[in-house]
């Protein structure tokens, strides 16, 4: 009798090991899976379809006049995608979006899902200084707003005026006076600057 327990223990514990290897395994299949697919701009719309499929439409649609950030990074930059922005910055954020994404494709798969669907992972100024490093250290009062944020006291983020999505003036980085006002006055009473703009 002790050595039937003991041989179903041993194998007990082999299947679990074996089961929890096929687990590791098939996950690690289906995260590379989907990080291939996430690579072309055609299947996030599939699913992100309220606004997102709008903004899919203005990028697709080349002969419009470009008339929003995101839209401009995907027709002017080399091979810019949305994951490319979405995608999560760092290992932390790579598997949140992953555990985030996976969450949303059950919700999706089951019929709970809701459309429009928020943004519940705001993109960190990463997700831009990847690219636009650059803006930071470029002197001059023209960029005045630029090379004094990372002295500030980091309460400013990339988006709180360069929104990606809504419609905007290209001739002022697709922002609008209102967002960039307020937040010029907001700077100018952090870093003490003068408050009377116009």
């Amino acid at each position: 009798m002790r050595d039937r327990l003991a041989w179903a223990r041993s194998n007990l514990a082999w299947i679990l090991l074996g089961g929890g290897v096929l687990a590791l395994g098939l996950g690690l299949s289906g995260v590379g899976y989907v990080s291939h697919l996430e690579q072309n701009n055609s299947f996030c719309a599939s699913c992100h379809t309220q606004p997102e499929f709008e903004y899919y439409q203005r990028l697709i649609d080349s002969q419009q006049p470009t008339t929003d950030l995101a839209t401009f990074h995907l027709r002017h930059e080399e091979a810019v995608k949305c994951i490319d922005c979405h995608g999560g910055e760092g290992l932390a954020g790579r598997a949140q979006v992953l555990a985030k994404s996976a969450w949303d494709a059950l919700k999706f798969l089951v019929g709970v899902h809701r459309q429009p669907a928020m943004m519940s992972i705001p993109l960190p100024d990463q997700a831009c200084s990847k690219c636009h490093q650059d803006v930071y250290y470029q002197p001059g009062f023209e960029n005045h707003f630029h090379n004094e944020i990372p002295n500030s006291m980091q309460t400013f983020r990339c988006l709180d005026c360069h929104l990606a999505h809504p419609l905007g003036d290209p001739t002022i980085s697709f922002g609008t006076r209102d967002v960039f006002f307020p937040e010029c006055v907001r700077c100018h009473q952090e870093m003490g600057g003068p408050l009377q703009l116009r």
